[in-house]
Formats: structure tokens, C-alpha cells, sequence
């Protein structure tokens, strides 16, 4: 099989959806879009065919707040024999209030960076097999510049929120500080290996916008405080799109770097903490009981 095979999470709404748009224009190219509802991938398929007819795309169904629906998602996907070249870790929520995934993590954690952590790692053994270095696969993980609002973190406590101890904010902080930390700790391992040669591992903030992981926050959120936010923070959405686009191809080849938008940024102290990042590998592979 000559096309290269992307597989992009969140690709129904928001930021990813948007990057379709552009990835759909790139030659040999096959896509793979892990979704909860089959329904509306079909249609955002069928919109999409509209601008070409010619894309190779497919839905799956996948819950990246389930290690069962993960792990039956990738079963399925390794049944196809296909081989891997990107995988794009784009799905991500928001919760407004306290609530636990079906596996008894706090949903925001347990899906934005236990669930990411579980799908990549699953993914790897292919991605090694598929890729080499002349022509190297790309593992992208969509974070957020609301890292630097955090200075520490609790590695022993990760798991142990509660309904008072629980914050919207700060659980969503912590999952992107997690998967900021992740990026840079599943690059060094893949360096210690050498399979830093075929698998370039980058990190991007794509942007402020109002997308579906604030969709349940109320109308008070979603049609007043996030519209204000998103006016003197926000992003637009094509560009949005574009960069994360631009990133998941990876033309230049850049590996182990952390990017706003397409522009290459410092970020920050903590999630460069060589101790840190392995402290967090470590204590999550107990997490998943890997």
C-alpha cells in the first residue's frame, strides 16, 4: 500500500474536523477517524466529499474515555493489516462537573491524557513497523498553552479527585500538562531505542476557540463567557485547522518540539523535567496496569 495512513481522534468537530479540510487535499493520503458516533462521521464524511471526491476516509468507533473501547479499536484497526505513518491525538474534553469514566478516573483526566497515553502506546508497535527513516511517521498530541498556568504537579495524587476537590479548570490543566509531559518522555524513550530515526513525536497549542469540549458547560458558558473569551483570546478556526494540519504532515521533519499555532515555542520549565516526565510515564503505565 503506497498511501500514507493517518489516524486522527476528534475529527467530528471543532479543531480536527477543520483540519480535514486540508488534509483531504494532500495526495495518498488515508484516513482513519476513531469516533463515538458513527452517524456523525458519516456525515461529516459526506461533507467532505463534496469538496473532493476522490479522499480515502473511514470512520471507526472508538471512546477515548474507555481503555475497553481503545483497546477493541485498535484489535479492530491492526485486523485491516494496515500500516501506521501518523497518529494525530487531537479528541479532548472539558467536563463542568464531576464525573467518573466507565473505568473510575475523573473524566477530563481519564480521557484527555489516560486515554491518549493508552491509545498511542497500543499504537506504537505498528507505528515502529510502518515507518523508517528516510520516509519517518509523525506522532502528534494536541495540548494546551494553559500549561503554564500550572507549576506543580501531584504525581501520587493524579487519580484522587473527588466531588470536592474537583475543578473544570484545573482537571483540564493537569490533562494537558500530562500530555505535554508525555510527548517529551515518550521522545526520549523513543531516542534510547533509536526509533527516534523513524518516529518524530511533536506537541502543539492550536489555538483558542469555542469547540465541542466546552459544549456542556450552559448557556451562561457557552453563549456569553466563552464567546468573551474567545473574542479577545480566540483563534480562527481555519487557521486553527491549518497548523494542526501543517503539523500532523510534518514536512520539514522536525521532531521533539512543542509548536503554538506553527510557530515553535519554549514551554514550560516543568514539563521539560526529565524527572518529572518519567515520574508521570511511570505512575501512569500503574494507572493502566500495563
Amino acid at each position: 500500500m503506497n498511501k500514507k495512513v493517518i489516524i486522527l481522534t476528534g475529527g467530528t468537530d471543532g479543531i480536527g474536523r477543520n483540519s480535514l479540510n486540508y488534509l483531504i487535499n494532500e495526495d495518498n493520503l488515508k484516513l482513519i477517524l476513531p469516533i463515538r458516533n458513527l452517524e456523525k462521521g458519516e456525515k461529516v464524511i459526506q461533507e467532505l466529499k463534496l469538496i473532493n471526491s476522490n479522499i480515502d476516509i473511514t470512520t471507526m468507533e472508538m471512546d477515548l474515555s474507555s481503555f475497553e473501547s481503545i483497546k477493541s479499536f485498535v484489535n479492530e484497526f491492526n485486523k485491516l493489516g494496515l500500516p501506521l505513518h501518523t497518529l494525530v491525538n487531537n479528541a479532548g474534553i472539558m467536563s463542568p462537573i464531576y464525573k467518573k469514566t466507565v473505568n473510575g478516573f475523573e473524566s477530563t483526566f481519564g480521557t484527555n491524557y489516560l486515554g491518549t497515553f493508552l491509545l498511542t502506546n497500543l499504537l506504537l508497535p505498528n507505528l515502529k513497523k510502518s515507518n523508517t527513516e528516510s520516509d519517518k511517521g509523525n506522532i502528534v498530541i494536541v495540548t494546551s498553552r494553559m500549561h503554564y498556568y500550572v507549576s506543580t504537579l501531584d504525581i501520587d495524587n493524579l487519580e484522587n479527585i473527588n466531588e470536592s476537590n474537583f475543578s473544570s479548570g484545573n482537571e483540564y490543566n493537569k490533562s494537558k500538562v500530562c500530555d505535554l509531559l508525555f510527548a517529551f518522555e515518550l521522545n526520549n524513550r523513543l531516542k534510547s531505542d533509536g526509533y527516534d530515526k523513524i518516529i518524530n513525536v511533536n506537541s502543539i497549542h492550536p489555538g483558542f476557540q469555542i469547540t465541542s469540549l466546552s459544549k456542556d458547560h450552559g448557556w451562561f458558558s457557552n453563549y456569553i463567557v466563552l464567546p468573551i473569551l474567545t473574542f479577545f483570546l480566540g483563534n480562527n478556526i481555519n487557521d486553527m485547522g491549518k497548523a494542526l494540519a501543517e503539523i500532523s504532515l510534518n514536512k520539514s521533519n522536525v521532531n521533539g518540539k512543542y509548536f503554538q499555532l506553527t510557530t515553535e515555542s519554549q514551554p514550560s520549565k516543568l514539563v521539560t523535567n526529565n524527572e518529572i516526565s518519567k515520574s508521570l510515564w511511570e505512575k501512569t503505565i500503574k494507572l493502566l496496569e500495563l
